[in-house]
């Protein structure tokens, strides 16, 4: 039985020793580059659908990035794939009443690679995302919790700079993801859940969502440095989701420290 289990366990450990650059790992066909990060900070929340008043608290976050070359390119294409989440206890500003906000959202992003000068590599490309998420206010009245679903288009922009300490190879990363074009689903104005759900009262509850009505970002900017034989990253997270659609107003705000690791796998093929 220990015979058996001795090559599984050599398996297990060959991706450590498989990580060699954080930042040569993206750019090779067969190897697979995952960031693993946990954030806390603040998050900023305004419904109108439920109060006219700001919800401010402090929040948790997760956030996992998976990154390979796509098989077809030339090796300049990467594709990326993106989970995120957040969950807040916010109070409000006026009178100290708890709510409860969280969400989720999950992209899939192709990027074109290049490297205008020196060691900076910049990619551009295009991506698709989902997200969900509530928001639910602990005193709320007859309407107390909003949900939120929708889908986007959008642009994703990276830049990467490799550099040395000493002996030691750091990596410095910001990623910019911009949704452009999409749909949500929202109640309108002085519409219940009832009405839609149970009475079947359909009142444009599926809406576009473009820049000028759903202005929206995320930016994640962080410094990846080699740690006991490890790949430790730390930076910030910033994301705004905003729309101003069917007369209901609705933002949040997130800002966290996120600190994490970056692995670098090889592929057996």
């Amino acid at each position: 039985m220990r015979n058996r289990l001795l090559p599984f366990l050599i398996a297990l450990a060959a991706p450590a020793s498989a990580q060699t650059s954080t930042a040569a790992g993206a750019d090779s066909l067969h190897t697979v580059r995952h960031e693993q990060y946990f954030g806390i900070g603040r998050t900023n929340t305004l419904d109108t659908y439920l109060s006219p008043v700001e919800y401010v608290g402090t929040s948790l976050s997760i956030l996992h990035r998976t990154e390979r070359m796509a098989r077809w390119g030339k090796g300049r294409i990467g594709v990326q794939a993106t989970y995120a989440g957040y969950a807040a206890m916010p109070r409000s500003q006026a009178d100290d009443d708890p709510a409860m906000e969280a969400g989720l959202s999950a992209a899939v992003a192709w990027l074109y690679g290049f490297r205008p000068v020196g060691r900076w590599t910049f990619a551009l490309g295009g991506m698709a995302e989902a997200e969900s998420g509530f928001t639910y206010l602990v005193r709320g009245g007859n309407n107390p919790a909003q949900g939120r679903l929708a889908v986007h288009l959008g642009m994703t922009g990276r830049v990467v700079r490799p550099f040395r300490v000493g002996r030691q190879q750091w990596e410095a990363r910001a990623q910019v993801d911009v949704p452009l074009i999409g749909a949500m689903f929202t109640p309108n104005y002085g519409q219940s859940y009832y009405e839609i759900f149970s009475l079947g009262h359909y009142d444009k509850n599926i809406r576009a969502t473009h820049p000028w009505n759903a202005p929206s970002a995320r930016l994640t900017a962080t410094l990846t440095l080699p740690l006991w034989g490890a790949h430790l990253s730390l930076g910030y997270n910033g994301e705004a989701r905003q729309s101003h659609v069917n007369h209901l107003k609705h933002h949040t705000w997130n800002h966290h420290f996120i600190i994490g690791y970056v692995r670098t796998l090889r592929l057996l093929r």
